[in-house]
């Protein structure tokens, strides 16, 4: 069973599952520029020889970078870009749990992701992981399929501080982090006895959902309904008033819904079957351009599920577990053993 490790942030989710929209001015430019991308991203990068202790506060030989990942570089402009997007900094934010964080913990929080993602990278070029023209094709079709049209997402182009090339090498890279994350869970399992267990701890929370039958008859007219009403209060028999006067694609079947989970009715009727007796009937609601006469033919309480009703849930809880220690715990063991250059920024 293989899944997603974790949600990417708002730009690179984005960028993950992207497709081709270019601004207008950007379009013929991009499009020859992606078969360059391309192959300088298939290009082997080699993993240095000896990795050293990192040092912190150097200067940099280059003005635009912020860190050196092992000899490669992680820019000023990665760094504002990901600040600059919404869905980012919130995450950083809950992260730090504050509202309104210190600029300088929100900017080393940031570095570290791109760090952590330079590593990834890495890793994918360790594994001689590629992507191909094909794949690119797919994600920028993704992405335009995101926007409105053309000006849109060049306002959005614009707001990222992208051009079209540094827009299909963030995609790229993006994809290959992902190829990286997979290819490093590819032999996460989780097995029976794991599953057992997590079942008797938490089997009090592991419930089906409480369920309701109704019966529904449903006409054009509220005098219409208000008659039937009267007709069940005298004792008439739902099934046949059904079966004869309602418009509902359950006439043939008397009414009758099935067991069906209150949540997944319509508002008006969720809210009046909950106080409803095994019964008991209520009505004229209006739904739409109807009106409804409803009957609770029985309710269902919630119950435990039996091991083997909860094991497909439990199975993907405890491999996104597994999968996601198993990043975090590389990421450690990488940040520890690489050489990692942090370059002061300017005030």
């Amino acid at each position: 069973m293989k899944q997603t490790i974790e949600t990417l942030p708002g730009f690179f989710l984005i960028l993950a599952v992207a497709g081709s929209i270019l601004a207008p001015n950007d379009c013929v430019s991009a499009m020859q520029n992606k078969g360059a991308v391309k192959e300088q991203g298939n290009a082997k990068q080699e993993a240095p020889d000896k990795i050293a202790v990192a040092s912190v506060g150097a200067k940099s030989a280059e003005p635009d970078m912020v860190a050196r990942v092992n000899g490669e570089p992680v820019t000023r402009a990665e760094l504002k870009r990901i600040l600059a997007d919404p869905l980012t900094r919130r995450r950083l934010q809950q992260e730090l749990g504050v509202q309104e964080p210190d600029g300088k913990e929100l900017d080393r929080l940031a570095l570290r992701m791109l760090i952590k993602r330079r590593l990834l990278l890495q890793e994918a070029a360790r594994r001689n992981l590629i992507v191909t023209e094909q794949d690119l094709d797919h994600g920028l079709t993704a992405l335009r399929n995101r926007f409105n049209d053309l000006r849109s997402f060049g306002a959005w182009m614009k707001e990222q501080g992208l051009n079209d090339k540094s827009l299909f090498e963030t995609l790229r890279d993006e994809m290959l982090v992902n190829r990286a994350r997979a290819a490093l869970v590819e032999e996460v399992r989780v097995n029976g006895e794991q599953v057992e267990e997590y079942y008797e701890a938490h089997k009090k929370d592991l419930k089906t959902d409480g369920e309701v039958r109704l019966r529904i008859i449903a006409v054009k007219d509220k005098i219409a309904a208000e008659k039937i009403l009267a007709e069940l209060k005298r004792g008439g028999n739902f099934t046949a008033l059904a079966r004869k006067l309602s418009i509902g694609i359950r006439a043939a079947q008397g009414g009758d819904t099935g067991w069906v989970k209150p949540q997944t009715l319509p508002p008006p009727l969720r809210k009046a079957v909950e106080t409803l007796k095994a019964g008991e009937v209520i009505g004229p609601l209006r739904k739409d351009t109807e009106y409804l006469i409803v009957g609770l033919a029985g309710r269902r309480a919630a119950q435990t599920k039996s091991l083997a009703e909860a094991r497909p849930e439990i199975e993907k809880r405890l491999l996104a577990e597994k999968q996601q220690e198993t990043i975090q715990s590389w990421l450690t063991e990488q940040e520890k053993n690489s050489k990692i250059e942090l370059f002061p920024q300017p005030e």
